[in-house]
């Protein structure tokens, strides 16, 4: 019997019973589980799976939104918008006795791609004929389309190099994310990703090299000297980054209530 997953596009009813292959897994912790698998079209995908969710909080979720609805629908607008991202296949979520509540995202796995983490610790990221412009820019359109990452780090980027001097970068993990109806570029939520990039780049690649790719995302001179001058100040601004994702969760949590009553 085949336990693989319907993977058509959009929401539906729960996946399960479905044995996940231990040889596949990814990555396990207590509340995520992801893992790859093969698609009846042939190609692979790659299951993220939030599980033992609590009923509480499964609820709450059912009126507000689903993180992995939330995921699956900003990465669907990346791609309507040409941002090389994680193509989103599926999203779902249920309940079952193994897992309890659980959520699932699915996407289609970027082959030969890897963490652009994992390339900045190895030998070839200390090449001087890599041209990160393609990587801002790609930063820049995503605020253009009014997507705010909220965790852009270099985990959540991945490189495709093949020894090119031009590589190809992808975005991937929106768990964090929030779609705007505008663009967000200039806007202080944008600095915070912008923030959380160069000091992961850099942090391998020394202080100030991201100076000349930041006019690549479009910063002025004046603008690029107050960026640096706001990166010592890095975990005032992570402070400031939580408030206003509280902020805003409470603002989607109340207009989600009032559609959902008509208010």
């Amino acid at each position: 019997m085949d336990t693989r997953p319907s993977l058509q596009a959009g929401s539906g009813s729960p996946v399960w019973p479905y044995q996940i292959d231990k040889g596949n897994i990814v990555k396990a912790e207590a509340k995520c589980i992801i893992c790859s698998d093969l698609t009846d079209d042939g190609f692979t995908a790659v299951m993220k799976i939030y599980c033992q969710r609590g009923f509480l909080n499964f609820i709450r979720e059912k009126i507000w939104g689903f993180r992995a609805e939330r995921e699956y629908r900003i990465l669907s607008h990346l791609a309507h918008c040409g941002v090389s991202c994680s193509l989103p296949i599926n999203w779902t979520y249920g309940y079952c006795k193994e897992y309890g509540f659980y959520e699932i995202l699915t996407t289609r796995q970027i082959p030969d791609a890897i963490p652009l983490r994992q390339f900045l610790s190895s030998t070839s990221a200390n090449s001087k004929n890599i041209d990160w412009e393609p990587l801002f820019r790609m930063v820049n359109r995503m605020h253009s389309c009014g997507v705010y990452h909220g965790a852009l780090s270099t985990k959540n980027i991945l490189i495709d190099f093949k020894g090119n001097a031009r590589p190809n970068y992808f975005i991937l993990d929106l768990a964090c994310g929030w779609l705007f109806p505008r663009s967000i570029l200039g806007k202080k939520i944008a600095g915070f990703d912008l923030l959380k990039l160069v000091r992961n780049m850099e942090g391998k690649l020394g202080t100030g090299f991201c100076k000349s790719y930041l006019s690549q995302y479009g910063l002025g001179q004046k603008a690029i000297a107050k960026f640096y001058r706001e990166i010592g100040r890095y975990r005032a601004f992570s402070r400031k980054q939580r408030r206003i994702k509280n902020a805003l969760k409470v603002k989607v949590f109340l207009a989600a209530l009032m559609a959902k009553f008509n208010l």
